[in-house]
């Protein structure tokens, strides 16, 4: 991205998620995919992963694709999750590869819209916090998903095999973020050619609003760049009129821009 904040194309933001959704089933070992029904898909330039016990649909996805969504693309995506035994999923597009009205006849039901940003990969200034960051080792592991996991009053049961696959897969460089010895926030860089991803950002309640976050996005985004990747993306929730969101701010603050509002649409069985 050059200095006037020129977006990249599309296709060169969405790979990356596509690519993120294939490692998951590519790290995932084989015993834990068969117990979950884990499949993931080439579909047009994009991929889908269907899990068939996904009720809450965290993982259920279609993603990356930097070419227009056809009708028969968004049939062979409803087949790959009907195939998996699917109850629901969520479908991501970029406005600008999906035509109005997609969807419609097959009952996909629009949901609100996430934003998407990106920034150069390189060194973000000023992201002070007294707690120490740095990668996060494999024999962190079990603690890491702890932290990832704390948000959830009860997390459902498939999502901690699936969260330490990706903190395994070659593609991802995981931080976090320790007050002494307790590692209280983490986060995930995944890589992939010139562009990565930040994904799994969590802060435990109790160590919260001390810049955790923030300095995670600083330590992923020179990562980035020491990974030879030109740029890096992030996706977080749109504000509703009159509120903010935090990791929208946090992520605005490090220096990136707003490359679009996903088209969101849930398919179910």
């Amino acid at each position: 991205m050059s200095s006037t904040n020129e977006i990249p194309p599309v296709r060169a933001l969405e790979a990356v998620e596509g690519a993120y959704l294939k490692a998951i089933a590519e790290a995932t070992p084989v015993g834990v995919r068969e117990r979950l029904g884990m499949t993931a898909a080439a579909v047009g330039d994009g991929t889908v992963l269907a899990l068939r016990d996904d009720g809450h649909a965290l993982f259920n996805r279609a993603s990356g694709f930097g070419e227009p969504v056809t009708e028969e693309v968004l049939d062979r995506i409803i087949e790959v999750f009907r195939a998996a035994g699917a109850s629901s999923a969520t479908l991501k597009f970029a406005p600008s590869v999906v035509p109005a009205g997609l969807g419609a006849a097959r009952g996909l039901t629009p949901q609100p819209a996430t934003v998407k940003v990106v920034r150069a990969a390189g060194r973000v200034p000023g992201a002070p916090t007294g707690l120490r960051v740095g990668p996060v080792s494999a024999e962190d592991e079990e603690r890491w998903l702890r932290v990832v996991l704390d948000p959830f009053d009860e997390p459902p049961p498939l999502l901690g095999d699936v969260l330490g696959a990706t903190f395994r897969h070659r593609g991802s460089r995981r931080f976090g973020a320790w007050d002494g010895d307790e590692l209280v926030a983490c986060g995930v860089l995944f890589v992939d050619g010139p562009t990565g991803v930040l994904k799994s950002g969590a802060t435990i309640a109790s160590r919260r609003s001390r810049g955790a976050q923030s300095a995670l996005i600083a330590a992923r985004v020179a990562a980035a760049a020491e990974a030879g990747c030109r740029w890096v993306v992030s996706e977080t929730a749109a504000p509703e009129p009159g509120r903010r969101v935090t990791s929208l701010d946090n992520l605005l603050r490090a220096g990136f821009v707003h490359a679009y509002d996903y088209v969101n649409l849930r398919w179910e069985r």
